[in-house]
């Protein structure tokens, strides 16, 4: 009986000692515009249900699992959720919502000053994105726009149309060809300049992106029919 009891007992404290293995202390720091920190952010851990908020600088520190999901709320605020991977430092970048009763709720609820607010919207608001995180424009493309997908065309002289597209090009969701004979893909335009290849647009280049469908997109005439995607650069 005393040894099934000991053997109990060394198991339950090698449990202990897993679960407390798996634990660790991620530090990190919030901001907006990618460089104005956010205060009273509330953090919590999915898997550890830990909870905390940041400092005035932004910061804060929480205990989580290894393989946990942060999320990260503020009032006027996209919420955003982060799996954690190995690091045990984090910067993230909270995106404002676009409406006045988001920029009251921001100022309410002390996580920017006023000064510090109207600032970053008159001055920082091409930098209210994420768009630096992500690997290609198309990835850029289908974060503003989660329909679109992206379809890869091989130009060919021997059969089937490609209607003189090639490379990489985008299909809008709910939008397709009047007919059998019209291309199906969005209309592709960099500042203003139709073009038929964005491979070469950098994540970190983009300012903005505006996909617009049906009569939005009426100013391009036939040539928007199938949906237009408008990328705007940054220029420094």
């Amino acid at each position: 009986m005393k040894s099934s009891i000991l053997a109990f007992g060394i198991l339950f404290f090698i449990g202990l000692n897993i679960n407390y293995a798996q634990n660790k202390k991620l530090t990190g720091k919030v901001v907006a515009f990618k460089a104005y920190p956010i205060n009273n952010v509330s953090v919590s851990s999915k898997k550890l249900k830990t909870e905390t908020i940041t400092d005035s600088l932004g910061y804060f520190t929480i205990e989580c699992r290894k393989k946990d999901k942060l999320t990260f709320k503020a009032a006027g605020f996209q919420n955003q959720t982060i799996k954690i991977e190995d690091t045990d430092s984090l910067k993230v970048n909270l995106i404002l919502i676009n409406s006045k009763n988001a920029f009251k709720e921001v100022v309410r609820k002390k996580h920017m000053h006023q000064s510090d607010l109207d600032y970053c919207i008159n001055n920082l608001i091409d930098e209210n994105n994420n768009f630096d995180q992500l690997l290609t424009v198309y990835d850029v493309i289908q974060y503003v726009h989660p329909s679109a997908r992206v379809t890869s065309v091989t130009a060919n002289s021997s059969g089937g149309n490609t209607f003189g597209a090639s490379g990489n090009q985008i299909i809008l969701g709910g939008q397709g060809p009047n007919s059998i004979l019209a291309s199906p893909y969005a209309l592709l335009v960099v500042d203003g300049i139709v073009t038929g290849d964005i491979s070469g647009v950098v994540p970190e280049q983009i300012k903005s992106v505006k996909v617009l469908t049906g009569s939005n997109a009426g100013h391009w005439g036939t040539r928007g029919g199938n949906g237009v995607v408008e990328i705007t650069l940054k220029h420094k």
